[in-house]
Order: structure tokens, then sequence, then C-alpha cells
């Protein structure tokens, strides 16, 4: 009968819960050399299983951003962007493969698209096929080269002909302040009065790109007429409220159009949006002797490089140096251009101009268009004339809005017509006849 080896004891140590002890994971302790922590439960989307349709997996992707808290415009341009390349496919997403994504971008390519429209679609992809769903479609794909272009930059005249050819007191407010902050338009439709700080003269930016708070100066130029509309708007209103309703916003396409009829009225041909006056904000600064870091942190750039830019397009010593061919014909004269007529003011059909002066000031009267169209004459008001300095009469306008149902009743050649520029020129000529006619 064989005996069995003696069976060595050693001592288990353990926790006061009867739990053995753990060995601790320390910098030496053993580990594989790459872990990969993803696996297929994690996915927000099996691919594997191929159970899910084009549908479904957008709809999944969607909430998935939204969980994720990505900005509302992201997840359009997502969402739009994936259900663009899945109709392009036109099979279930999990047999998506690599060279399917790399077709797709060249036919974009090919369709004549830009680098910036090209590196959007493949954003989109990369984030619901392979970040949130564990895949490799986009593997080696880079983001692809963007044009480089220098932005558009108003002088300082151009700035203060558009401020001052801005219709409406609303418009003069919302581009001036634009100028004056250099903020995104989507930023400063989104101002509330409780934002303004009239102690520190600072503007809080709340939530600006990249879900970032900042602070801005308060203009002086707009201190005074702030201090006065606060009493009357409140502290939880919006600086820029939308026409229909107060609790909510102006829409940032209105901020444009506005910018766009301003340009026109000024008579300023250049390629400008309101991003541009952004770009003038810090263009102006860095001329007026403004660090460049300073720079940045009024603009919120989270990287140095992008606000470098403007010293490219700045006004410096090489810029402006004079050219040799200037040089040489400085003492020859020049030949002045011929002066061109003024555009003719287009007819908009009879039209009758109602001028009633306000009250106790003499300088200021209320105007009302009526306009007559295929169903009957249509009153404009909301129309302020103002006698600026002698010899000058000034009108403000409201916002087109406020007319749009009243615009609407005109056929689109002649609401064409009334909202070009030289129309208002016309109507201001008419009233500063009739004002000085009154004196």
């Amino acid at each position: 009968m064989s005996q069995s080896a003696p069976v060595s004891r050693v001592p288990v140590h353990t926790y006061n819960d009867g739990q053995p002890y753990r060995p601790a994971r320390g910098r030496s302790a053993p580990r594989s050399a790459v872990e990969d922590r993803w696996g297929r439960p994690h996915a927000v989307v099996d691919l594997a299983c191929g159970l899910v349709g084009p549908g479904e997996f957008v709809r999944r992707i969607v909430r998935e951003m939204r969980i994720r808290f990505y900005r509302p415009k992201t997840v359009k341009t997502y969402h739009n962007a994936l259900l663009g390349f899945l109709r392009w496919f036109g099979g279930p997403p999990h047999q998506v493969a690599r060279e399917d994504v790399r077709d797709y971008l060249e036919f974009m390519v090919d369709g004549g698209r830009e680098g910036s429209w090209v590196g959007t679609q493949l954003s989109a992809i990369r984030t619901a096929f392979d970040k949130m769903c564990g895949g490799d479609v986009t593997l080696g794909l880079e983001t692809p080269r963007r044009r480089k272009r220098l932005p558009v930059v108003l002088s300082v005249a151009d700035v203060i002909r558009l401020l001052e050819a801005a219709p409406a007191l609303r418009d003069k407010m919302l581009l001036g302040l634009m100028y004056a902050t250099g903020v995104r338009v989507s930023e400063v439709v989104r101002l509330k009065w409780s934002d303004l700080d009239f102690d520190r003269m600072t503007i809080r930016i709340r939530q600006g790109k990249g879900r970032r708070d900042r602070m801005v100066m308060l203009p002086d130029s707009f201190a005074g007429l702030f201090r006065q509309l606060t009493k009357v708007a409140g502290s939880d209103g919006y600086l820029f409220p939308a026409q229909a309703t107060a609790s909510r916003y102006l829409s940032p396409r209105t901020a444009q159009r506005a910018m766009k009829r301003a340009l026109a009225i000024a008579g300023i041909d250049r390629p400008a949006t309101c991003h541009s006056l952004r770009h003038s904000f810090a263009t102006h600064l860095f001329e007026n002797g403004t660090d460049i870091r300073r720079i940045q942190k009024l603009l919120g750039h989270a990287r140095l490089e992008t606000t470098t830019i403007y010293t490219k397009v700045a006004i410096s010593e090489s810029t402006g140096t004079d050219s040799p061919l200037d040089r040489a014909l400085a003492g020859r004269a020049r030949q002045a251009p011929a002066p061109q007529s003024p555009p003719a003011a287009p007819t908009v059909g009879r039209m009758r101009i109602d001028l009633q002066r306000r009250p106790g000031e003499a300088k200021t009267a209320d105007v009302t268009l009526q306009i007559q169209g295929p169903s009957g004459a249509v009153e404009l008001d909301g129309i302020v004339a103002r006698i600026q300095r002698p010899g000058w009469v000034g009108i403000e306008l409201p916002p087109l809005e406020a007319w749009e149902q009243q615009l609407a009743r005109l056929p689109q050649e002649q609401r064409r017509r009334i909202e070009s520029p030289p129309f208002y020129e016309l109507v201001r000529n008419h009233v500063a006849r009739r004002l000085g006619q009154r004196e």
C-alpha cells in the first residue's frame, strides 16, 4: 500500500470578511502588452449580428449622440450624413466595408464637393461605425485637406457705413455688438439681459463653441442704452427675442439676413457675412497692438494657431509699404474717374407716404407707407424719421419680419423692389423734403 506524499499547507491570508488577499496591481504587476477593453457588448449597435436595419441604426446613433450631449447642430448634420451614406450604399449597416466608405468619399469628390464637406461626412461615418459600434471601416482614412482661405475683413470705415445703413435699431445693436465684442452669431442671439454686468463692464458668453463659458468686454457705446432697456425688458429676457414670441431668441438665419440687408443698403459689395465682423474685430485689435493671447481669450479659441491667422491679414509694415509703381507715378496727375449716376429707384406702383410729427418732438415723425397691390392697399408702418443734423434726415425701418404678413399680399416682383436699397433712399428723400417744408 503506497503512501501519499505529504501535502504542504501554505497559510492563506484573508481580509476581515474572509476574502483572500488580492495581489496589488502596481507598476510592476504582470499584465499583457496590450489590453483591449472594447467588446461587442459595449457597442451601441452590434453590427456582427446583422439584425438592425438602416433606419433603426441611425435612430440609435442619434440617441447616443444626444445622450453624450453632442451639439444639436452636430446631431442634425451627422444624422443627415448617415442617411445619405446609407441611401447610397443600399444595404444593411453590418455589410459596410472599408472600401465602400472610400468609394463613397470618391463619389462626393467627383461630384465637386469641398474638402470641408467630405471631412464632415467622414467624421459622421467614423463616429457612428467606429467610435460607437467598435468597427474599423474608417481605419487608415485621414481627414481631407481643406483649402486655406484668408478671412474677409472689413475696414473701420466699412463697419461704420454698415452700422449707419442698418435701417432697424435692432439690426444696429445686433451687428454693432458682434463687431464690438467679436462673438459668434450663434452666441449673440442667445444673450440674455442677465448676462450683462454693468459694474464690471463685461458680458458672459454662456456655453459657446466647445461648451465653454467666457467673458468679453461690454462696450461703452452700448452700456447706456442697455441700462435703459434692462429696466423695461427685465433680467430674464433675451436681448434679441424672436418676432413671434419673446420666450425664444432670434434665429441666426434672421441675423444673417439683417447683415445682408445692411450690406446692400451700404453699398458694400464684398462677400462679407456675420462672421466677417468677428474677423474684423480680431484684426483691428491686433493692428492696434493688442496681445495675440488676449485676442485668443476674447474669441474663445482653444488653440493659438487658430488666432494667428489674423496676423496674416492685419496691416503691418510689409503690407503698408508703398508700391514702386505708386512712387514712379507720384509726380504725374491721375485722371479722376467719371462720376456715375446713382441707380434709379425701382417703381413699386402707386404709393402714398403719410407723415405724422410726434407731439413734443420737433425733429421726429412717424411714417406710414400705403402701397397699392392687386388685392388692395397694403400699409407698412413702424417707420421713424429723425432730423439727425441740419440738412440730413435719417429713417429707421422695423425688421422685415414685422412686415411679413403685409408683404405676403404683394407679388414677388413688388416685394423684391420694396426690399431694394434704392427704394429706401427714395423714401428717405421724400420724407426729408416733407420734414423740411414743415420747419
